[in-house]
């Protein structure tokens, strides 16, 4: 077979073979209507099949429906009306809260009310006079430890000293 480029840049694709298939000659015209019937056969079984399983399909729904309406709702039904009246009486009281909180001269004056009225006013003048002395002695341990050498072994001589000669020694 001789190969031009007209015939290498032509499709295959459509057209007919030059010669039959062996296999497809050997098939006879009967064998062809025999397999044709089985299929037939075959798809009227399939719709036969098919329409018995589809209404078993809708009898094991309807039972799975029926079961579900008729026992399964009656004994659910409570525990979710219990649960649901739960979460909307909490959602409720957050409601109430949040309404509360933007009403009435909105958050700020919420934040007023709580330092005047809630007693943080009070202990902020009550923590006055501890965090004045709670200052001075950190500043005090600060400026006595940054004035102290790092050798702490020349502040005192340990074995020789009393203890308060020790103290003394060391500033305190």
């Amino acid at each position: 077979m001789l190969f031009t480029a007209a015939s290498l840049l032509q499709s295959s694709v459509g057209k007919l073979p030059e010669y039959p298939h062996p296999v497809a000659s050997s098939i006879s015209s009967r064998m062809m209507v025999e397999l044709g019937m089985v299929t037939a056969v075959m798809a009227a079984a399939a719709v036969v099949v098919g329409g018995f399983l589809a209404s078993a399909v809708f009898a094991v729904t309807s039972f799975i429906f029926v079961a579900t309406v008729y026992v399964a709702w009656p004994i659910a039904k409570p525990f979710v009306k219990l649960f649901l009246g739960i979460i909307f009486s909490i959602l409720e009281g957050v409601w109430d809260y949040v309404v509360d909180i933007f009403s009435d001269g909105g958050l700020f004056s919420k934040f007023y009310e709580f330092y005047t009225f809630g007693g943080v006013s009070a202990s902020i003048e009550m923590l006055k006079p501890i965090m004045l002395v709670l200052l001075t002695m950190v500043l005090l341990v600060r400026f006595t430890l940054s004035r102290r050498p790092k050798n702490f072994r020349k502040w005192v001589n340990v074995s020789s000293a009393p203890h308060f000669v020790m103290l003394y020694a060391m500033g305190w």
